[in-house]
């Protein structure tokens, strides 16, 4: 909507400076004399375009300024739904009970957050037959931070940095700074990407 206000009053303003630039060529020579009357009502014609533009100019610096507004605050919701969403994805990661849930039922209740690709990849249907010889396997998310990149197109990059603690029988590990890149799509509000980088640090 912004976009084709804009187009008009740069056409509108095009246009008046085409007149304005006519009426000083060929008519205003024509009433030169201050004394003429049409010299005067030419005058007042040209001062009259010059307003006009100058309320165009405004119009359109004020339709930019909200363009800008709104592409700001878009980007900010977009920001905002990505960290939401790596939010909940991770904590379904992390808070994990293997004697309770299976992958197969994760995957199901992650459908809405990520794409099948990632689901599968999170949450592979071959855990679901394994064990541990420490026993059932468990852990919790602690913290998480998301560190998003620059957009690209209709694509944000981030970092998550996991903090999570990790148990099986009577071993039990915390693990900070547990580093994975998203890929999340603005278009359809889901993570479409995700590469597991490991720890950082000790």
């Amino acid at each position: 909507m912004e976009i084709k206000q804009k187009s008009i009053i740069l056409g509108l303003g095009f246009a008046c400076g085409i007149i304005v630039t006519f009426l000083i060529a060929f008519v205003l020579p024509m009433g030169g004399n201050k004394d003429n009357p049409r010299g005067a009502v030419t005058q007042q014609i040209i001062e009259d375009s010059k307003k006009e533009i100058s309320s165009l100019k405004e119009e359109l610096e004020n339709a930019e300024k909200t363009l800008k507004q709104s592409q700001d605050g878009k980007n900010q919701q977009q920001l905002t739904d990505l960290q939401t969403t790596a939010h909940s994805l991770f904590k379904i990661y992390y808070d994990y009970d293997q004697s309770q849930i299976t992958n197969e039922e994760r995957q199901k209740v992650v459908a809405t957050l990520v794409s099948s690709e990632v689901a599968q990849t999170l949450f592979p249907l071959s855990a679901d037959k394994s064990s541990s010889d420490y026993g059932s396997i468990q852990s919790q998310l602690n913290s998480l931070q998301v560190y998003a990149q620059p957009q690209t197109g209709t694509s944000i990059t981030a970092f998550v940095d996991c903090d999570y603690t990790a148990s099986a029988g009577d071993l039990k590990s915390n693990v900070p700074h547990y580093i994975f890149q998203v890929t999340y799509d603005t278009k359809v509000k889901k993570i479409t990407g995700v590469t597991e980088l490991g720890k950082v640090g000790k």
